[in-house]
């Protein structure tokens, strides 16, 4: 690799991750700029991409501390939301002939020459862990946070570094170093990011001149399995590259990474059509078996037989009881099982309003949240499920609040938060949330859910970025939350980055 320009352990520091960076020594023009460029990535998507582009190539990247500022963004962004690997790194080949005047010389700062040291500095920082680990001072439950921190760092480091060797930003002795130097080391982190490296890059490895380096690996890893002592997890997924390998790099079952919003609309509608025609099957059966007239029958099996047939079990894998989507092919459905009555002869249901408090709603929406709907059809499913009162009520904010952000979160051996996912649900949460006194409500519920999850490390202030950036809260709201709080220090830098933009507006 290039010159590691950092020393070892240090990260360059911007207002990426820490906004109360942001002004120290810098124009407003370039503030200006990096958060342009991170509300860009907060909204990169597979679908958005192009479109996306334009605005990055419209962006006056003219310095060399505007090019160091968004090759950090870029990455920060690639190491926690790893299965955006793949966009982030067509992004990087979209900018990798940016240049800019360099500082200090008459020379040019490359961006591909400057993002291959940063990835090289993440890559080597994996050996901060161990020091860590022989200091004793350091206490065991900080220890186990910073070990699991730094695995998904360094996974998300080489599946990153994978894309980018794909789209032929760096080259095979890079690869060749990365992956000797994870076999070394041994430790079940490292080959973890082995098996990772490999599923990513092996195809394109696995040709001419680079075979043979490729078979002394895999010897290498059989060799691992049979002699080394390690942990099922880490001897399967050794296995499963070596499988992987033999059946020709194609996986057994497809990563195709993030969808866009037309094919999980599409796969909503297949599903829906798929459990129509299974309701249409269960109907006509009981229709053969005989006794009373079909409407009667129709009513008897909505009552009885739904709640029973699609409540089996209750793991992701089964199927989810979608009459509580609300849809009008499902209307009939979805208001019984609460209410558990028969409908008139010849009429219909009447507006429910039979959610008697707040742990009923959360319960519903938390459950139709979990069929990736589209907010127009959440929206819909509220107003024909809640009266006016329950749907101004403080505890509707709440649940609201809570089954939104709970989606979001996302358990990778930390909990993280899917960005992309809030950001799609920020529409909706604002046609509910709509003043002071809500807004507040929402801020208390979103801090009473990650307390409840025992507060992980930057999770809040997360959380704090895309409400404040999306507008669903205000600056006001945000300071008379934490005049109203015990003092969170997860998001001091937060309230600091806030006051500065407020006093510079002001």
């Amino acid at each position: 690799m290039t010159t590691n320009i950092y020393q070892a352990g240090q990260v360059p520091s911007i207002g990426s991750s820490q906004r109360g960076g942001e002004g120290d020594g810098r124009t407003e023009g370039t503030d200006k700029l990096i958060r342009t460029f991170r509300g860009i990535l907060n909204k990169l998507t597979p679908e958005m991409f192009e479109s996306l582009m334009k605005q990055v190539d419209e962006l006056n990247i003219d310095t060399e501390e505007t090019l160091n500022a968004v090759v950090e963004l870029i990455v920060d962004k690639a190491l926690s939301e790893q299965s955006y690997s793949t966009t982030h790194a067509k992004m990087c080949h979209h900018l990798k002939g940016l240049r800019v005047s360099s500082s200090s010389s008459n020379d040019f700062v490359l961006f591909h020459k400057r993002l291959l040291t940063r990835c090289q500095m993440e890559f080597q920082n994996r050996g901060l862990l161990t020091e860590k680990e022989n200091d004793v001072s350091v206490a065991h439950e900080e220890l186990e946070q910073t070990r699991c921190k730094s695995r998904v760092r360094l996974l998300g480091t080489v599946r990153f570094i994978g894309e980018l060797f794909k789209l032929k930003m760096l080259w095979e002795p890079i690869i060749h170093t990365c992956i000797v130097n994870l076999l070394q080391d041994e430790c079940e982190e490292s080959l973890e990011c082995v098996c990772k490296l490999l599923s990513t890059v092996g195809k394109d490895l696995d040709t001419g001149t680079e075979r043979p380096k490729l078979d002394s690996y895999c010897s290498n890893i059989s060799q691992l399995v049979k002699e080394q002592k390690m942990s099922s997890r880490i001897k399967f997924m050794l296995q499963d590259v070596l499988a992987l390998r033999k059946n020709n790099w194609v996986p057994r079952r497809r990563d195709e990474g993030p969808k866009t919003i037309q094919q999980l609309h599409q796969e909503v509608k297949q599903a829906e059509e798929r459990e129509m025609l299974e309701l249409e099957k269960a109907i006509t059966t009981m229709q053969r078996r005989g006794g009373g007239r079909t409407a009667d029958r129709r009513q008897t099996f909505n009552v009885k037989k739904i709640p029973e047939k699609f409540n089996q079990g209750s793991c992701d894998g089964e199927r989810k009881q979608r009459c509580h989507l609300g849809s009008s092919s499902y209307q009939g459905v979805s208001k019984i099982p609460v209410e558990h009555k028969t409908t008139p002869k010849g009429g219909s249901l009447s507006k429910p309003s039979w959610f008697c408090d707040e742990e009923e709603m959360y319960t519903a929406l938390k459950r139709l949240l979990q069929e990736k709907p589209v907010n127009d059809k959440i929206e819909e499913w509220i107003q024909n499920t809640l009266n006016t009162r329950q749907r101004s009520s403080d505890g509707f904010v709440r649940a609201l609040m809570r089954a939104v952000c709970q989606s979001v979160i996302v358990d990778c051996g930390v909990y993280t938060l899917n960005t992309y996912e809030l950001l799609d649900r920020a529409s909706l949460l604002k046609r509910f949330i709509k003043d002071d006194h809500k807004q507040l409500v929402a801020l208390n519920a979103v801090q009473q859910l990650v307390v409840h999850i025992d507060q992980p490390d930057g999770l809040l202030r997360m959380f704090f970025d895309v409400l404040w950036d999306e507008e669903v809260i205000q600056d006001e709201t945000f300071f008379k939350w934490r005049s109203s709080t015990v003092n969170v220090t997860s998001v001091t830098n937060f309230f600091t980055w806030l006051e500065e933009a407020n006093r510079r507006i002001k």
